[in-house]
């Protein structure tokens, strides 16, 4: 007689896995990763050492250092219910609802990640909880979610106010460290500065830097073999574009391409080689989206 577990695995097996759940499952995966880690930022290092952190979750430990009136969880989930019902009605409510599952997860994982990391050096605290915390963010950036209101109110700011994201960002960062000024050492103000710029240097990093593309103009007379080589032999896809000199308006073929960070060095070395005096211009393509080289969340 057959196993019945191995039954149930069989028939799991078999079953045909919808592409559009397993992308919404590595989602909330990411998701819940990103919400862990930060929260393991706030509750292991920045709350020990009265540390604050950027948007609602700053506010929340403001609050909290203040009055201890509630634990961290309970008060950041009170503080959210208000930015999500104002969203509710400025900001759309797809937006709102997807912001909602991030904003459960990551409260959830603030009321059960409780442990605490031995670091005397307050210093080398302000530095890990911006790399803890910028990683968790940048992770929850690409789950396309939020993990809180901070977003929803820095959208409310750009269409009431026409406030561009990142200037409401500033405003919002800027106020919780002005109110710290107030009220804890000028130390913790400075160690808070450090961890928001580690965490805003990490977010950059993980988040842009591991997938950073480059996109290249070459002009050269010998475009075809380039185009050629390139495509054929290093798998690098190229465009054909047609220009005109601006001086003499002569014709000018123009190659155009999207490359990775590691081919980089490929790419130039196999274009001067084929054309020495070929005329190469790399840019940082910051935001790329596309079936082979794109791979970045688009909201």
């Amino acid at each position: 007689m057959s196993d019945p577990a191995e039954i149930i695995k069989s028939t799991v097996r078999k079953i045909p896995l919808n592409p559009k759940l397993k992308e919404i499952g590595f989602q909330a995966f990411l998701l819940a990763a990103g919400s862990f880690l930060c929260a393991f930022a706030v509750n292991a290092i920045l709350v020990p050492n009265e540390f604050l952190a950027r948007g609602i979750t700053g506010i929340t430990l403001l609050i909290y250092y203040k009055f201890s009136v509630m634990p961290v969880s309970v008060l950041y989930l009170l503080i959210n219910v208000p930015i999500f019902l104002i969203g509710w009605k400025f900001v759309g409510r797809r937006f709102v609802l997807y912001s909602l599952g991030g904003l459960l997860i990551y409260t959830l994982m603030l009321g059960f990640v409780k442990v605490s990391v031995p670091i005397n050096d307050k210093m080398l605290a302000a530095v890990m909880a911006g790399i803890l915390m910028g990683i968790g963010v940048a992770v929850i950036l690409r789950s396309y979610g939020s993990a809180g209101g901070a977003e929803i109110l820095y959208v409310i700011f750009n269409k009431t106010v026409s406030i561009t994201l990142g200037m409401g960002s500033m405003i919002v960062n800027g106020i919780i460290l002005l109110v710290m000024a107030f009220i804890f050492p000028l130390e913790n103000v400075l160690y808070t500065l450090i961890f928001l710029l580690v965490s805003t240097y990490t977010i950059n990093a993980v988040f842009h830097g591991m997938t950073r593309r480059r996109s290249a103009l070459i002009i050269s007379e010998n475009w075809k073999e380039i185009a050629r080589v390139l495509t054929c032999n290093c798998g690098i896809r190229v465009t054909i574009l047609e220009g005109r000199g601006a001086y003499k308006g002569a014709p000018k073929t123009i190659l155009y391409s999207v490359i990775s960070k590691r081919k980089l060095h490929l790419f130039k070395r196999t274009v001067l080689a084929i054309d020495p005096k070929a005329f190469i211009t790399i840019m940082s393509a910051e935001d790329v989206a596309g079936v082979e080289i794109g791979n970045q969340p688009h909201w």
